[in-house]
């Protein structure tokens, strides 16, 4: 079960790494694609997202990705409670197009920019490693997910 309370009604495909020591929140990931609220979305989406996904894993290797610093994500003036510290994830061309793969499902007003989430803002975190590794495909449906070995 996907016990992230961040994400009850929505859907997307992550990447998941291989480690987790650095991240203070349920589910560590980095989001290829947030596909949006779950209620804006057809039934057999869910289907079609696990579809792309396993297709994803099944051309993808193992991808480790440079950590470019750490800085806080969010809008304070919409809500301080929000912010959340990330690291920022250099974006390497088998990033770009697995990205480019899944980018018709793109519901989300932001662009792409890779990150994995940390934690609650301004908190003191272990130190910042130099690169993180991602093995896994995830596909999250509110709290149903799938997911899917890379390739080694």
């Amino acid at each position: 079960m996907n016990d992230d309370p961040d994400f009850p009604q929505s859907a997307m495909i992550a990447l998941l790494p291989t480690t987790t020591d650095w991240c203070k929140i349920a589910l560590p990931h980095m989001t290829l694609v947030y596909a949006g609220d779950i209620s804006s979305l057809e039934p057999g989406d869910f289907n079609r997202l696990a579809k792309d996904a396993c297709a994803l894993a099944m051309v993808t290797r193992t991808m480790t990705l440079e950590v470019l610093g750490k800085e806080p994500f969010g809008n304070w003036q919409d809500d301080p409670n929000a912010m959340v510290d990330v690291f920022r994830l250099r974006a390497t061309p088998q990033l770009l197009a697995m990205r480019h793969m899944v980018e018709s499902w793109n519901a989300s007003e932001f662009d792409f920019n890779p990150h994995v989430t940390i934690g609650p803002a301004s908190q003191n975190f272990v130190e910042q490693p130099r690169y993180l590794t991602f093995n896994k495909v995830y596909v999250g449906w509110g709290s149903d997910y799938l997911t899917f070995n890379m390739m080694p």
